[in-house]
């Protein structure tokens, strides 16, 4: 006996045409409960995991499927009573298909998938991806045939993994070890990974398979059952012991898949055939239509008017808009979801301390933002304020001296009043005599006042003179 938990998550996609037999449980799309995702755990003599593709929209295919669903669980029960080497000598059939299957015993798990799907098995603290193996002289159905053969041994606290390559390599084997080292369940950290891939441009909901062993039993079996079936719970049959076990590669040393050299050869060969001419098939015509008559007809059936006819000729050309919305930016998209995961994995072994560099690098960069904006404002304004007095010195050296800001009308108290043409200048303009009028132009700048005789010209007097004291 051996004590598991299975799990199978199904994407959304899969769960719409995908059925899956666990153990006496069904889930997928012809399920009674069409539910998503499951977790199990039991002591059985062989786990089993079987899945059924099926065209939704296909009468016949929908009930093929179930035929096979009830077969797989007639087989379920033959297996836990004859166990895995007999019925694989005796029981399994070609009837039986199947594009997914897991079996699982206390001595040897197989798995048969696409080779789209990548085995992973955790144990101790590495992660290894298995490798295909030679298929074994069975009488399987051509659906499971042509899937990938994986056969190893399991041991107590392995983890197997089955899911799509391009998800793993989203993470970095380190980051994986640790994740499933934990003592939390393989779920949990799936769980967990999803969200994780999400963030890191992986948004496609993706399907997996999980399988943790809890416990090996090693005991014999009960006496009435060891007379009926003659031995222990172990399965320890020539048959067995003769497939041939599937390698591994460690994660850390990449995410590969290699075949063995007989299937490569045999991939090759068949490779080098499909590559050659091939020669000409005679097929009878006996009972079809005469192809003179179907040409005929298929000229009736395009004889639709000459404008439609030229619009399906010459379609016309997309335009701006139309290239506009055929753009797809996934792609730069996925390249910045890359960019960010990496930004903030920095550290392989701590997480916490990845988030907190990225935060202050963010920081960090906010400040130098903000301080290159300060930095060019204030560069403006010094230009501005350098710039500004040499305007106002432009401007008061373009002044016309002779300007008349203001007049104010003032009567001469001064017996003799001299207008000069400068403050303190010696040159006379006019002198003037008491009750002449001039007129102030100017504050008094240095006891000198700017005035403008009744003729017009202008001229400097002194202020105690213009003003003198009452």
């Amino acid at each position: 006996m051996i004590r598991s938990t299975l799990t199978a998550h199904l994407a959304e996609r899969d769960r719409k045409e995908l059925t899956l037999q666990l153990n006496d449980r069904d889930i997928g799309l012809l399920a009674t409960h069409r539910q998503q995702h499951y977790v199990a755990s039991g002591n059985r003599r062989v786990q089993l995991i079987a899945g059924i593709l099926t065209d939704k929209d296909d009468p016949a295919a929908i009930h093929d499927t179930r035929v096979q669903l009830r077969q797989w669980q007639l087989a379920f029960r033959d297996l836990q009573i004859q166990g895995l080497s007999r019925f694989l000598e005796a029981g399994i059939n070609d009837g039986l298909e199947a594009d997914f299957l897991f079996l699982m015993t206390a001595e040897i798990v197989f798995v048969f998938c696409n080779k789209d799907l990548g085995v992973y098995l955790h144990r101790g603290e590495r992660i290894y991806r298995q490798q295909p193996t030679l298929l074994p002289q069975l009488n399987l159905s051509e659906s499971i045939r042509k899937l990938d053969f994986y056969a190893f041994r399991p041991r107590e606290n392995d983890n197997f993994l089955i899911i799509d390559p391009e998800f793993i390599d989203l993470f970095m084997a380190e980051e994986l070890e640790e994740l499933f080292g934990d003592m939390r369940q393989l779920n949990v950290s799936m769980a967990e990974l999803s969200s994780i891939a999400s963030q890191s441009g992986y948004s496609n909901d993706t399907t997996w398979f999980s399988v943790h062993v809890q416990r090996i039993d090693t005991g014999q079996m009960s006496g009435s059952k060891n007379t009926s079936l003659g031995g222990s719970e172990y399965d320890h049959s020539g048959f067995l012991q003769s497939i041939r076990r599937s390698k591994v590669v460690p994660l850390r040393d990449g995410n590969v898949r290699i075949l063995p050299a007989e299937l490569e050869l045999e991939r090759q060969v068949r490779y080098f055939e499909e590559s050659q001419a091939q020669a000409p098939k005679f097929i009878s015509s006996f009972g079809n239509e005469k192809p003179r008559l179907q040409n005929k007809r298929t000229g009736d059936q395009r004889q639709y008017p000459s404008a439609a006819r030229t619009q399906e000729e010459n379609p016309p050309e997309p335009k701006v808009i139309d290239r506009i919305k055929m753009w797809n930016a996934g792609g730069i998209k996925d390249v910045f979801n890359r960019l960010f995961y990496r930004a903030t994995h920095l550290f392989e072994h701590s997480r916490s301390l990845s988030l907190l560099t990225y935060i202050a690098i963010v920081l960090l960069l906010l400040l130098l933002l903000v301080w290159g904006i300060k930095s060019i404002g204030s560069g403006r304004g010094g230009e501005e304020e350098t710039k500004s007095p040499d305007s106002t010195v432009e401007e008061s050296s373009t002044i016309d001296p002779d300007a008349t800001i203001f007049e104010i009308e003032v009567e001469v108290r001064a017996n003799s009043l001299q207008v000069m043409t400068s403050p303190a200048g010696t040159d006379l303009i006019a002198t003037l005599q008491r009750g002449d009028k001039v007129f102030q132009t100017s504050q008094a700048e240095e006891g000198w006042v700017r005035v403008r005789l009744a003729d017009g010209r202008q001229g400097y007097v002194l202020e105690q003179l213009l003003f003198p004291e009452e």
